[in-house]
């Protein structure tokens, strides 16, 4: 009798938005404000006392993910890398002369970074590609292998690569949308009292503006994806698609 593989817990959406953005958000808007007096016992001033806060909750929840999960993926760490580069900018942004031009291109090459990754991943490491795109969390990948029919492998590596492309221009047009926002935005420097305002106001709008965009491309690409695996099969969406 074979053993039944252990089903990884799904992670909390509203969980993982409320620690990675609304609290994050709402801390960089007002922790200037309520956190004043506290500031005397850490011996920090209010703005960088109210990064670390802010900085507290997404580190807090990706331990959290990791411990209950135990599932880490590059996206996970250079989010993680993106939340830090944030609170040290804010941070030590006065101190060493940092201007707001840091905060953009910082804003701009994270999203460019992981589709660079993505490319060069596709085409040096092929498996591990296909592997994030046709990934076990979405699809049932082993029914996928058993309807198996003649050029299978080939057709299902075009389908994979082409979902891919679109899954790359996704960060692709965030990367763009975000470096025009943070232009935008924020307009003040590092240790300025209106930066961690401003970079508040650019994480909430950042995500709005970037979905709508980022999820019809990517979207395009799984929609056609999940065609090309119905015909390539002969099985229904519902078969191999997990809920």
């Amino acid at each position: 009798m074979s053993k039944t593989a252990t089903t990884p817990k799904k992670e909390n959406p509203l969980l993982s938005i409320v620690f990675n953005i609304v609290i994050p958000v709402l801390m960089l808007k007002n922790g200037e404000e309520w956190l004043t007096d506290y500031t005397q016992y850490f011996k920090l001033d209010d703005q960088a006392l109210t990064f670390l806060v802010a900085l507290l909750f997404p580190l807090s929840y990706f331990i959290y993910d990791f411990i209950n999960r135990k599932n880490i993926n590059f996206i996970s760490i250079l989010g993680f890398v993106n939340v830090l580069l944030t609170g040290g900018i804010g941070i030590f942004g006065s101190k060493y002369g940092l201007s707001r031009n840091w905060f953009i291109l910082k804003e701009g090459l994270m999203p460019l970074t992981i589709g660079l990754f993505l490319f060069f991943l596709s085409k040096i490491k092929k498996s591990s590609f296909q592997k994030i795109i046709l990934n076990e969390a979405l699809f049932n990948v082993e029914r996928i292998n058993e309807s198996q029919t003649d050029n299978f492998n080939q057709s299902m590596e075009r389908l994979i690569t082409t979902a891919g492309y679109y899954f790359i221009g996704g960060f692709f047009i965030s990367s763009f949308i975000q470096f025009i926002l943070a232009t935008i935005i924020v307009t003040s420097n590092p240790g300025d009292p209106g930066f961690n305002e401003q970079v508040s106001t650019m994480t909430w709008v950042s995500y709005i503006a970037v979905l709508g965009p980022t999820m019809i491309v990517v979207g395009k690409g799984y929609y056609d994806l999940m065609s090309g695996i119905e015909k390539l099969t002969g099985l229904a969406k519902e078969d191999f698609i997990k809920a």
